[in-house]
């Protein structure tokens, strides 16, 4: 479970792949063949995993100063948005995926 006080680093599956059409994300899972069509904030979510792995914590406080948002609240829902991504086996964490990639 990924929490918001959690210093675990996420980072998208290495078999995700994304686009940005119009303000929302398009991402297709290339081995479960999933495609899931994502607002505005989880795109930007999406778009900063895809640079670098983060935390719950950095992921919500850049989603709280871009889009001038309550840092509580942008935890809260990071934290659920990554859950459902989990869910989807959209991200991993970096120890996951070093074991993977190993």
């Amino acid at each position: 479970m990924v929490e918001a006080t959690d210093p675990e680093k996420v980072q998208l599956c290495s078999r995700l792949r994304h686009r940005t059409v119009g303000d929302e994300g398009v991402l297709v899972h290339l081995q479960n063949g999933r495609v899931l069509v994502v607002n505005e904030v989880a795109n930007y979510c999406v778009q900063a995993l895809d640079r670098q792995p983060m935390t719950v914590a950095e992921l919500a406080d850049l989603v709280a100063r871009e889009f001038a948002v309550e840092a509580a609240q942008a935890r809260v829902d990071v934290t659920a948005f990554l859950e459902q991504m989990r869910a989807e086996q959209a991200i991993e964490s970096v120890a996951d995926a070093n074991d993977v990639r190993s």
